[in-house]
């Protein structure tokens, strides 16, 4: 495997992350925008990137090869005093880097994180054929906590969502 570098995302990074992400998202229909439809303008972006440097409850991880984003990961804590204490999750990772135990590596430094923040649950959506997310947030200790039904629209087909949920407070 490539040498790879798994680190907290900094705003110098905004530009190259919004072409991983209009990339990655024309690799599968399971992300939130396909190819080219991440068109959010990079100084959005370089403010969230600061949002979650500024908050105690929120990171966003890169992981890179050389100077290439390969895959990201975020935890978008919740600012409400009585939610501050729960995360959501997304991640994504370039298709040539698939099978290669980078969203395992990712979702272990994300949680390591998460528990040094004192989070107590993360959250998250996922399509539901979408096996191999599944079956690694399973493995990493995530439970369907429940289902949205026609959640997602891609190709001119809509699919449920599941929602799961992993507590790191047991």
């Amino acid at each position: 495997m490539d040498h790879i570098v798994i680190r907290e995302a900094e705003i110098d990074d905004a530009e190259e992350m919004i072409s991983y992400l209009n990339i990655v998202g024309g690799e599968s229909d399971h992300l939130m925008h396909g190819a080219h439809g991440f068109q959010v303008p990079v100084e959005a972006v370089k403010r969230r990137i600061q949002a979650s440097h500024d908050a105690d409850n929120s990171i966003i991880l890169i992981v890179l090869a050389g100077e290439k984003i390969i895959a990201r990961a975020e935890l978008y804590g919740y600012p409400e005093a009585r939610l501050h204490h729960n995360a959501k999750f997304s991640i994504s990772v370039r298709k040539d880097y698939w099978n290669r135990k980078i969203g395992t590596m990712l979702m272990t430094k994300i949680l390591e994180r998460a528990r040094n923040m004192n989070l107590r649950n993360i959250e998250l959506e996922v399509v539901a054929d979408n096996q191999a997310a599944i079956a690694l947030y399973r493995k990493m200790g995530f439970s369907d906590v429940g289902i949205y039904k026609n959640y997602w629209f891609a190709n001119n087909v809509y699919r449920d969502a599941i929602i799961m949920q992993k507590r790191l407070d047991d």
